[in-house]
């Protein structure tokens, strides 16, 4: 071997000693670089607040509750009217149906706050309901309405029977028959037959 074959070979030798020491400096410089990009990831998902949420905070508009065929029960949301509301269903529905019926029912329970009025319907499948609204509750039967106690503009009962005639009840009218029976010639008392 002669000499400019072996200045060649060290020249060599060195230069690539030199770029796995640039190679490795690379890589420590990259490892500890992802190292602490990783870490400073994890601290801040793990160590800051997220706005809005606190521990255990689950959030959402619609929250639907589904039996074990996938039907919705129940729907706890927010509607695109502003009203919040709980309402659990007469009949399964299936699908995305109780979108549509979440404001209209049929429920078995309801519990609805709007901007004006809140309200609570109870139910049964046949379609007697109970139905409660700020100033009035009603009892309806088969759709119909039986009796609705309204405090509202003028206080009032209001009766109806099963062909849809109603019969009011409200101080005028109470006042008009106490007015009736104060004038109305007094009954003679009667009188018992001794023995």
């Amino acid at each position: 071997m002669d000499s400019h074959t072996l200045e060649g070979l060290t020249a060599r030798l060195e230069a690539a000693e030199r770029g796995l020491t640039g190679a490795r400096r690379a890589i420590w410089t990259g490892s500890v670089l992802v190292a602490l990009s990783i870490g400073g990831a994890v601290w801040w998902w793990v160590g800051s607040p997220r706005i809005g949420t606190g521990a255990g905070t689950v959030e959402a508009q619609h929250f639907v509750v589904r039996d074990a065929n996938g039907a919705a029960r129940a729907a706890l949301e927010l509607t695109d009217d502003g009203a919040t509301q709980l309402v659990f269903f007469q009949d399964p529905l299936p699908g995305d149906e109780w979108r549509s019926r979440a404001k209209t029912g049929p429920f078995r329970f309801g519990v609805r706050s709007v901007r004006s009025l809140s309200q609570l319907v109870l139910a049964d499948p046949s379609g007697a309901a109970l139905q409660f609204t700020p100033g009035e509750m009603s009892m309806t039967q088969s759709g119909t309405p039986g009796l609705v106690l309204e405090a509202r503009p003028i206080p009032a009962i209001y009766l109806s029977d099963s062909t849809g005639h109603v019969q009011v009840l409200n101080s005028a009218a109470l006042n008009d028959l106490l007015a009736k029976r104060a004038t109305a010639p007094a009954r003679p008392p009667k009188h018992r037959r001794g023995h």
